[in-house]
């Protein structure tokens, strides 16, 4: 019986537990059917028909899609040489950057305080959760008519003139990735405070006992215990670095400004504003192909860095 066990036992996790009969073999099987399952179905269910289109195309005389991967692959190599698309590329790493910047340190500092209960702790939870209540259309639509109307009117009450910072060329993109990045601000302090909640109150008082200031509690205390729940909001900004429009789409559509924009809003104006109907899904759906292709491998070896930090 003995044997028949050991033969049994299946190495796992790097070698931190083992499967040691066929009953345990089973519960893992059903376990990871659980994933698998909505990959199959939230993934490859849904998408199977726009991973087809890739290698397809669409003929307007004829109103129908006919397989020719060489023109979707063609295009794209014309579209590597424009100086435009490598600027897309650029402008949604600078969003992600900042957005992840914005999204762990200065929302690690923000939940700290708020978990703290420092003064105008209360205000600032108000501020930081209404984006997270009010619909992000609605959002977008006071947000302009702020920048529009109210700033330039304050602005030239006091004596100073201010061109509309929305229709600027030069500095849009940099007002709407600030916009961005306090819409979704609030949503990551929400759950950075919440995961503090649950740090013991012996870790505190201990570090309290060794005669640990403020900051060193929060390096050295608060930010290893709740770093799984950071890992996974950077891992989930990697994975969405070029599916990101930076809200371009919804305060300008299809009439930017000027020249910056992400990968992401490049994807929405070709399937919805580019004019051309069914023309563009199949080079839509092998864009998004590509990018997948590069976020996936990328998105994996953050995750293992990141598992290999918190080992440490």
């Amino acid at each position: 019986m003995k044997t028949a066990n050991k033969k049994a036992a299946l190495k796992i996790n790097g070698g931190s537990s083992f499967i040691r009969n066929k009953g345990d073999l089973l519960f893992y099987v059903l376990l990871l059917l659980i994933p698998i399952t909505q990959i199959a179905i939230f993934y490859f269910g849904v998408n199977f028909q726009n991973i087809l289109m890739s290698f397809q195309t669409y003929s307007t005389s004829e109103n129908t899609f006919y397989w020719d991967a060489a023109a979707n692959f063609n295009r794209f190599a014309k579209e590597l040489k424009d100086p435009n698309f490598w600027l897309m590329i650029k402008d949604s790493f600078i969003v992600w950057i900042f957005t992840q910047l914005a999204g762990t340190v200065l929302a690690l500092f923000f939940s700290y305080y708020i978990f703290k209960k420092r003064k105008l702790y209360n205000f600032f939870k108000f501020v930081l959760f209404l984006p997270s209540i009010i619909p992000g259309l609605l959002l977008v639509l006071i947000f302009q008519s702020f920048a529009n109307n109210a700033l330039p009117a304050f602005l030239e009450h006091i004596g100073t003139t201010l061109k509309p910072i929305l229709t600027d060329s030069k500095n849009y993109f940099t007002v709407v990735t600030v916009f961005t990045i306090w819409v979704g601000f609030g949503s990551q302090v929400l759950v950075y405070s919440g995961a503090m909640n649950q740090i013991p109150d012996s870790m505190l008082e201990a570090g309290k006992l060794d005669g640990a200031s403020s900051f060193t509690e929060f390096i050295q205390l608060v930010v290893p215990y709740i770093m799984p729940t950071v890992a996974t909001f950077i891992i989930a900004g990697i994975a969405t670095i070029f599916t990101n429009q930076n809200n371009l789409f919804s305060f300008y559509g299809s009439s930017l400004p000027g020249a910056d924009k992400t990968i992401g809003y490049y994807l929405y104006y070709l399937v919805d504003a580019s004019g051309q109907g069914m023309s563009n899904y199949c080079y839509a759906s092998f864009l998004g192909l590509i990018s997948t292709c590069v976020a996936a491998p990328l998105t994996l070896l953050v995750r293992r860095s990141l598992r290999k930090v918190g080992e440490k």
